[in-house]
């Protein structure tokens, strides 16, 4: 028989050994585990390999957003904005997956280079930014440069990050609420949010927490409206209510990012491949499969689902992310990951260099061609190499009561702690999605008891588990 709807909700009472929620957080189920913990092999490895010699693996040699000499984020006076946040974000934890020795060696050179801007007031970065918006703070290219930076800690465990973010996070924090209402930040501030908590959960420091609800209370509200239309921010702004449920303990937040999610979804979402109509913005009259969905929000979509599977142990999370997965982000960019579009169709036949902006697309400009695109279509080729990366760390999960659970299924090998400490190893063998059966092999140095999750996919309507051959 199939299992019961509804989240899965480890026992609690075990100390987890990755960082969890501090108090008054709500618990999460499920953590994630140290960026390098879960080796992808199988065709996933096949996909980053191709990455690794792509364009997000080859980017600086093709970019004039991630130059050294020239950009902001290593040098103040210049100018900078989103591509090398975008960029490194994706490119630093291709790295940690792959062990790839050239890109973990300038994964830490840009690393270096952006610490070493810090300010005195917790600002870095590119100068103009402090007035680059209505003459006051840019906050929204900070986001993905800080998922970049947080991602650096886990993996290496530099002592500099801490105190950067939470310099960053404080100089936020003298900051007017009024300016958390402006720009695509708004839209998109569950990032900062998140990047909060984080800090919180290692620091303690209660005044995070009220930033957290200036934050809520001043960007755009999702928890009573749909207050944008655009692609990206819907994809990442529709997750705030629960986020901030997260602080609040009230399941309401959750059931507004839950009526957000079903209301675009159900005139929007209406093609094959978990993604939905917004080449650029959704409009009304324009939600059949001629239209598409912009590659950043594929893998800003896919994040979402992911974080919220582990906030919510719900699995339905981990199901639209797999869609969005499998479906969708193969055909956002050419087999060999030398160039990506703007647009993906689920009915795209045409994919030349000509704008289809009468009564189709949004834009005025072409959307369709695989190129690298650096200045054509800019954000897509820096944002997309988070999409392989983060689905590989997001495979297995540690869980709160010092368990394991298998919540997106790929050919891998994990290393967790677990039980009582022991550090244990679990290989994965499946040739998943191509066939429909897995096999777990755990090796323990010692006899050890530990709570094992296995996520049933949606649409497996008679799961079978057998253990040592029998059926379980």
């Amino acid at each position: 028989a199939a299992p019961p709807p509804g989240p899965v909700v480890p026992a609690a009472g075990r100390r987890p050994y990755y960082t969890a929620n501090r108090a008054p957080l709500r618990q999460e189920p499920f953590l994630r585990l140290p960026p390098g913990s879960v080796i992808p092999k199988g065709w996933l490895r096949t996909q980053l390999d191709l990455q690794l010699d792509g364009l997000n693996g080859r980017m600086p040699e093709v970019s004039d957003y991630l130059d050294p000499k020239t950009s902001g984020w290593s040098v103040p006076a210049n100018d900078g904005w989103e591509e090398l946040p975008y960029w490194l974000r994706g490119f630093g934890d291709l790295g940690y997956v792959t062990q790839d020795a050239r890109v973990l060696e300038l994964t830490r050179d840009w690393i270096d280079r952006i610490l070493a801007t810090r300010q005195s007031d917790g600002f870095f970065g590119p100068a103009r930014l402090r007035t680059a918006l209505n003459g006051g703070p840019d906050f929204w290219p900070y986001m993905p440069v800080l998922d970049a930076l947080r991602t650096w800690h886990e993996y290496s465990g530099d002592d500099r990050v801490v105190p950067t973010l939470t310099g960053w996070l404080k100089y936020l924090h003298t900051q007017p609420g009024t300016l958390f209402g402006q720009g695509w930040g708004a839209a998109r501030v569950g990032d900062t949010i998140d990047t909060a908590y984080w800090v919180y959960n290692r620091t303690g420091e209660d005044w995070l927490l009220d930033l957290v609800r200036t934050l809520h209370a001043h960007s755009a509200d999702y928890t009573h409206s749909i207050p944008t239309w655009h692609n990206v921010n819907l994809a990442q702004g529709f997750r705030e209510p629960a986020q901030y449920g997260v602080l609040a303990g009230d399941d309401s937040f959750l059931a507004a990012t839950r009526r957000v999610y079903d209301t675009v979804m159900r005139t929007y979402g209406q093609f094959p491949g978990g993604g939905f109509a917004a080449d650029e913005n959704a409009r009304p009259g324009y939600h059949d499969p001629r239209q598409g969905f912009e590659t950043c929000g594929i893998v800003e979509f896919m994040h979402s689902h992911q974080l919220l599977a582990r906030l919510t142990g719900d699995t339905v999370w981990a199901d639209r992310c797999e869609d969005l997965a499998l479906n969708t982000l193969p055909a956002a960019f050419d087999p060999l990951q030398k160039g990506t579009h703007y647009v993906t169709a689920a009915n795209g036949v045409q994919l030349d260099n000509v704008a289809k902006t009468h009564g189709q697309f949004n834009n005025s400009f072409a959307m369709q061609a695989y190129m690298p695109g650096i200045h054509q279509y800019r954000c897509c080729p820096h944002n997309y190499g988070m999409g392989w990366p983060y689905y590989a760390e997001e495979m297995w999960l540690a869980s709160a009561d010092g368990g394991l659970c298998a919540s997106l299924y790929g050919e891998s090998v994990v290393r967790a702690k677990v039980g009582d400490g022991t550090t244990v190893t679990v290989a994965e063998r499946t040739e998943y999605p191509f066939g429909d059966t897995v096999t777990f092999q755990v090796s323990t140095p010692r006899p050890v008891t530990f709570p094992l999750y296995l996520r049933v996919p949606g649409w497996c309507e008679r799961p079978a588990v057998r253990l040592g051959g029998r059926p379980a």
